[in-house]
């Protein structure tokens, strides 16, 4: 359940009549919008969140001088007609990014615009807030949550270990299954505090060998399991500009990921390259696993959301939305292509 002053973020932001959008501080990058911005530029969501401050604003593609204060903009929808905009900026900090508040209107009197940049000061401190509660909602779940599992799964333990001869068959399941649940519960606090931790963390961006990386993940897999025939293809001398602990994470994500789904192959595959793509560099991880059907793509970076069954393959179903964190933090995007039985492609930029 998400705590009470996001809610209250979310409602007032998303209800707000005027378009609100919010930012990037550095790159300009969309990260939120509600639905007057969309209603107002004719895209939808996604669409508009693929964006950056530039496409909307080509004539001026950073903030004005005085960023919390008034500036003037001619933005362009997506149709190509231009809209005159007010716009009001102010500086937040938004999942763990320094980003920009930006409220736009087309005319207002001066009376207006004063109560305007009360209620987005009111927003912008209700966002903060709200990430301040989510992150002591990740700690109290992290930390409140362990001991009373410690407690069922130390209780169940001692049952089996004291009283086995005292119960029969099926009582003995029942605990045991009872411990499975616990473990399994153990790990999605784990995942989702993981997936906090991403948000929180400072990225610090300096060149990685992502060839070098990869082939270090892949042969750790292999260490693990030296039974699996698995073939696989890494493109030479790939680097980038990007944070060395969260890069690791998004590749033992993705390749992971490759490695699981395709398991029941007889000869697994699974390749990593990069390739261009209209000037910009697109990175992939390849597999020839079990796949999924493209009509559920949009549901694949959602949290605890599986698009196969948990007896078919182990998982806590955070990793993707893990992964998806750590490419917006790199100001990236990321997508997978596929069909059932035909393997799997992730797509990511950074």
């Amino acid at each position: 359940m998400a705590p009470e002053g996001e809610a209250s973020y979310r409602a007032m932001f998303e209800t707000n009549p005027l378009p609100m959008w919010v930012c990037h501080r550095e790159s300009l990058k969309l990260l939120a919008a509600n639905e007057a911005a969309l209603e107002l530029f004719g895209y939808q969501r996604d669409e508009f969140l693929e964006l950056s401050l530039p496409a909307l604003d080509p004539e001026r593609s950073t903030p004005a001088a005085n960023p919390d204060g008034m500036s003037l903009a001619r933005h362009l929808r997506k149709d190509g007609s231009p809209v005159e905009l007010k716009l009001l900026w102010h500086p937040v900090v938004f999942r763990g990014e320094r980003a920009f508040l930006v409220l736009g209107f087309e005319s207002a009197e001066q009376g207006h615009i004063a109560l305007l940049e009360h209620r987005v000061s009111q927003l912008a401190s209700q966002l903060e807030a709200a990430q301040r509660e989510l992150e002591t909602f990740s700690y109290s779940v992290s930390h409140d949550l362990r001991a009373p599992l410690r407690h069922i799964d130390g209780f169940s333990k001692a049952l089996l270990d004291d009283y086995e001869e005292k119960l029969d068959e099926q009582g003995i399941e029942y605990l045991s299954r009872i411990c499975q649940a616990v473990g399994k519960m153990s790990q999605l606090i784990d995942a989702l505090q993981q997936l906090s931790r991403v948000s929180r963390a400072e990225l610090t961006r300096q060149p990685v060998n992502l060839s070098t990386l990869a082939q270090v993940i892949l042969l750790e897999f292999k260490v693990a399991n030296p039974g699996r025939k698995i073939e696989y293809q890494v493109a030479e001398g790939v680097s980038a500009e990007a944070d060395p602990r969260l890069t690791r994470q998004l590749f033992e994500i993705l390749i992971g990921n490759a490695w699981k789904f395709s398991s029941k192959e007889r000869q697994s595959r699974i390749a990593f390259g990069v390739q261009d793509h209209e000037g910009e560099t697109v990175y992939f991880v390849k597999d020839n696993g079990v796949g999924f059907d493209m009509a559920y793509a949009d549901k694949l970076f959602s949290v605890f959301h599986r698009l196969h069954r948990v007896d078919e393959f182990e998982g806590s179903g955070v990793g993707l939305a893990i992964a998806q964190r750590i490419v917006r933090r790199h100001e990236g995007r990321i997508w997978a292509e596929s069909a059932p039985g035909q393997g799997a492609t992730f797509y990511f930029t950074l």
